[in-house]
């Protein structure tokens, strides 16, 4: 076993018991009743998996993680080991494929992003004796180095089990495409082909931003689908499942809702559009309780994009700087200057992430899934 694998079991050991000591008591009992909020777990990998997720992922009071105040608390640790447990956070969760064992390795090819992993267990050799080339295994993995660990307990399944798992896969690539752009030819894919669907739309809609009434907007995207479906084929996963850009109910209801694609953030519907043009055409109506308030909410709301709000201040800073300088009873407030600091401050999440983009290629676990004998008649 080599140092840095050696030092990683015992870091992770060390981790675990950390997690369970009594301190986090409050957090276990909340994740616990998340992950187990079905019944009872089925087996090891889902008892133990709330308590890996705690180790190494559930946000705590202040948005840190045990890992971080493990870090804190252990003053003792060198410079290597902080970073090694910092990468933890990063948890590559998957449903894998046994390619091959070799000693106390085993190559596991992840059907979510398709990338092969080479990973160690704490248990040594003796983990992978059981283990045959086509098993299929679902679990987590942390980095050591170019390496990985396995993380908590696996579950490992026959090869017979393929083609559920596979489906389950594909579930997860589509629930989690961040963890399907972990592979760098999968992100680029994506991005090329989010291109291609903009240019579509454009090309369907006559620019990247339209205003309809929200009764209008699901048959008009079905228009735009149709002809995206006609122009670029029926390669990518918007085309074979056309539920995916169903608007939700309450944009539907709005008397008017914006559809913009945007390069980098993709497609995004932004209910009650019309209502927020109007006011950055005419700032003195920020006076209204109707209009402050959706102009709070698209502000302060860290889930809504900012792309509408800079879409419109673009048009005009001056009456961007007017609208928002009503809204925070600041005179002096001006666009160009405090514009982008005052989305940073309420969208953190939009501006310190690298933009994904909002379509998945299709990888070989979401071909099988959506082949036509695992497609029921209402799909």
């Amino acid at each position: 076993m080599s140092i840095m694998l050696a030092r990683a079991v015992e870091l992770k050991a060390d981790l675990i018991h950390y997690a369970t000591s009594g301190r986090f008591g409050r957090e276990l009992s909340a994740v616990l009743g998340r992950f187990h909020a079905g019944g009872p777990p089925r087996d090891e990998a889902e008892a133990f998996l709330p308590v890996d997720y705690l180790a190494h992922q559930e946000p705590l009071t202040g948005g840190d993680t045990v890992i971080d105040r493990f870090v804190r608390e252990r003053p003792d640790l060198g410079r290597a080991d902080v970073e090694l447990l910092t990468s933890w956070k990063d948890v590559v969760e998957g449903v894998f494929e046994v390619r091959a064992v070799d000693g106390a390795a085993v190559l596991l090819f992840n059907h979510v992003d398709e990338l092969v992993y080479r990973a160690f267990s704490n248990l040594g050799e003796e983990a992978f004796t059981e283990l045959l080339p086509r098993m299929q295994v679902v679990g987590r993995l942390i980095p050591i180095g170019p390496d990985w660990l396995i993380s908590g307990t696996p579950a490992v399944h026959p090869a017979e089990a393929r083609g559920e798992l596979v489906d389950l896969a594909a579930r997860i690539a589509l629930t989690h495409a961040g963890w399907v752009f972990r592979n760098p030819v999968l992100l680029t894919q994506a991005r090329e082909l989010q291109a291609e669907q903009r240019r579509c739309f454009v090309g369907y809609f006559g620019t990247d931003l339209v205003v309809l009434r929200g009764a209008e907007v699901r048959d008009r995207l079905r228009g735009y689908l149709a002809y995206q479906a006609g122009r670029l084929g029926s390669g990518e996963w918007g085309d074979r499942q056309p539920g995916r850009l169903e608007p939700p109910e309450h944009v539907s209801a709005a008397a008017t809702v914006a559809l913009i694609y945007d390069e980098e953030a993709g497609l995004g519907y932004y209910a009650d559009f019309g209502m927020l043009e109007e006011v950055f055409d005419d700032p003195r109506l920020i006076v209204r309780s109707a209009y402050r308030e959706l102009v709070s909410a698209y502000l302060r709301g860290d889930a809504v994009s900012p792309v509408p709000l800079l879409r419109l201040a673009g048009r005009d800073a001056d009456k961007a700087s007017a609208v928002f300088a009503g809204l925070l009873n600041k005179r002096g407030f001006r666009w160009e200057r405090s514009g982008e600091l005052l989305l940073r401050a309420h969208k953190p999440v939009h501006f310190t992430a690298e933009p994904l983009p909002t379509v998945i290629p299709v990888t070989a676990a979401i071909a099988e899934h959506l082949s036509p004998s695992n497609l029921s008649p209402s799909t």
